[in-house]
Formats: structure tokens, C-alpha cells, sequence
């Protein structure tokens, strides 16, 4: 049982983001609602802690926003998920579900080199869709390079988060 209320709200926003990610992509524009209940439980989680556990909830807090601006820029180009996107998505959700591993004093080293490793091949999968994309039409170019932008900062986010938390 975790007793540290930043860390354990850290996780949860970790774990409630994994499945999450699945129904955003379907729609997109649900994001704000989807996000806004967790953000408040984390910021209402700030006030106490041990002292390593204000990184995780601040790293938690910035993967949120990350994450929430990336459906809500998917909702505002009308931006449907390509593959590239899904894959990136699909690492994302394995990662946020080794967040309650990172606290675990038997499997923190297991879940951290997991983490790190679905957050490394994220961001490969997206390095190489931007590559990709640099050709296709300048309207489209921009939209995905955005959009892959704003997902390479939320593994950026998710790896400071798991770190915060293996640190705790």
C-alpha cells in the first residue's frame, strides 16, 4: 500500500492514462473531460509527502498536460491516429501500466528498465514516422509533426515520472 499521497496519485494518473490512451484515440476531443478529474486528485495530493515524491507528481502532472494537448490537437485537425501513432500509443500504455512496479522494493529495477525501454521505442517510432512524414504534403507534414512532437515530450514526461518514482 502506498501511504506517500503524491506517489500514489503519480501512479494513479500512470495507470488511469494506460487504458485511457485507447479511448482518447477513438476520440480525441474527450481528453479534457478524461484528464480533468485526475489532474485535481493530484493537485489536491501535493500538499503532502516525502520529500522525493514531489518530482513524480510534478513529472505526473506535466505527462497529463502533455498528454491531454496531444487528443486535443488530434480533435483539432480532425487528425485521425495513423500507424505510426497507434504503435507509439500502444508502448505508452504498456508503459503507464509498469507505474505501480516503480514503488514495488522487489520489481522497481525490472519495471524502471521496462519503462525506459517502451519510452525509448516510442520515441524511436516517432523519429521515424517525423522522417517519414517530411515528405508527404506540407498540410499533412504539419499536422503529424505536431502531433509526434507533442507525444515525444509526454514519453520525455513519463520517463521523469518513472524515475521520480524509482527514486521514492
Amino acid at each position: 500500500m502506498i501511504t506517500d499521497a503524491r506517489a500514489r496519485a503519480a501512479v494513479r494518473m500512470l495507470e488511469a492514462a494506460g487504458p485511457g490512451v485507447g479511448d482518447l484515440a477513438a476520440n480525441p476531443g474527450d481528453a479534457p473531460t478524461f484528464f480533468r478529474p485526475l489532474r485535481a486528485a493530484l493537485a489536491g495530493a501535493l500538499k503532502e509527502g516525502r520529500h522525493g515524491s514531489l518530482a513524480a507528481a510534478s513529472a505526473a502532472e506535466d505527462f497529463a498536460v502533455r498528454l491531454e494537448k496531444v487528443f486535443s490537437d488530434m480533435a483539432l485537425l480532425g487528425v485521425a491516429p495513423d500507424a505510426a501513432l497507434l504503435e507509439a500509443l500502444r508502448g505508452l500504455q504498456q508503459a503507464c501500466a509498469e507505474a505501480p512496479g516503480l514503488l514495488s522494493a522487489g520489481g522497481k529495477a525490472r519495471a524502471a528498465a521496462r519503462t525506459k525501454a517502451l519510452c525509448a521505442a516510442g520515441r524511436k517510432t516517432l523519429s521515424m514516422a517525423r522522417a517519414a512524414a517530411e515528405g508527404a504534403g506540407f498540410p499533412q507534414n504539419l499536422k503529424f509533426s505536431s502531433i509526434y512532437s507533442g507525444l515525444d515530450a509526454v514519453f520525455d514526461a513519463l520517463d521523469r515520472c518513472g524515475e521520480a518514482l524509482f527514486r521514492i
